[in-house]
């Protein structure tokens, strides 16, 4: 899979470009896409704790519309990082993110995301709801956000979400759940996967092996420790990812800046060691 390609729409390339690092085709992207399920432990003061995080020089951020409007000033610096906006998001049962996904909601366009200055737009796609039709739903929300990211030539960053009642509790039934959002996900337009690694290596190997497009992982819960963490990035960059998407395990860490330098490590040279020695 090439990230730059000569027949790339020129858009498209540059903003890749701005995501991607050029030397080692990695891409560590902080998410802090979290506030729009309330206020999760840590993240009270969401400038404070972007203005830290762009200390560490991370490749890209994953904002919604309301933070970025309020923090472009902090992305205004020909260095910052690439821009990652998230379209839309899913409500869960309960509240904080808590419990089984039960809707979908939209949040802004790609033209909104075009005029904010994003490089590239996240959304999901739902996987285990047992509701045909709210997945028919999502497909067309999907369909039309593909169509409009072409238009601009804006990347599009897709995550099989799999946070439905019918998502299966044993790893290699979920593992094969992965799978096939990753397929729909590239059928529907993707040009980024954004996947969860889970307990089949394996699979994960095929999975990416198989994409014709760069797959990130997601972070997912807080891990109990950060070694837990690294090891995760480490295993996922060996079975071919070529970066990640993480929020809690770093906003989350007592030095967001020290964590986010661990996960460039531990991404590029997949050496536990060294990517834990970054923290101390």
């Amino acid at each position: 899979m090439t990230l730059r390609q000569a027949n790339a729409p020129a858009g498209m390339m540059r903003r890749l470009g701005r995501l991607f690092d050029s030397q080692t085709g990695v891409s560590i992207i902080v998410a802090m896409d979290h506030g729009i399920v309330g206020v999760p432990g840590g993240f009270h003061d969401p400038r404070r704790i972007l203005e830290a995080v762009l200390g560490a020089r991370p490749d890209g951020v994953l904002l919604n519309a309301g933070l970025a409007r309020r923090c472009a000033d902090l992305l205004a610096d020909r260095t910052s990082p690439a821009l990652v906006l998230g379209l839309d998001h899913v409500i869960h049962r309960a509240q904080r993110g808590v419990g089984a996904g039960v809707a979908h909601v939209p949040q802004v366009s790609v033209e909104e995301a075009v005029r904010l200055g994003a490089d590239c737009v996240k959304t999901m796609l739902l996987m285990g709801d047992p509701d045909r039709r709210a997945m028919a739903e999502n497909l067309a929300y999907l369909a039309d956000a593909a169509a409009h990211c072409r238009l601009w030539e804006m990347p599009l960053m897709v995550e099989p979400y799999l946070w439905g009642e019918d998502v299966p509790a044993d790893p290699d039934a979920r593992a094969e759940l992965n799978a096939d959002g990753a397929r729909i996900a590239i059928e529907m337009g993707a040009d980024i996967l954004k996947l969860e690694y889970g307990g089949n290596p394996a699979r994960f190997r095929e999975i990416v092996a198989q994409s014709p497009v760069p797959v990130v992982i997601l972070g997912g819960p807080k891990r109990p420790n950060q070694r837990e963490t690294l090891a995760n990035v480490i295993a996922a960059a060996q079975a071919g990812a070529v970066g990640l998407t993480i929020g809690r395990n770093v906003w989350q860490d007592e030095d967001p800046v020290k964590m986010t330098r661990a996960l460039r490590v531990a991404m590029l040279r997949q050496d536990l060691d060294a990517a834990v020695a970054e923290l101390a």
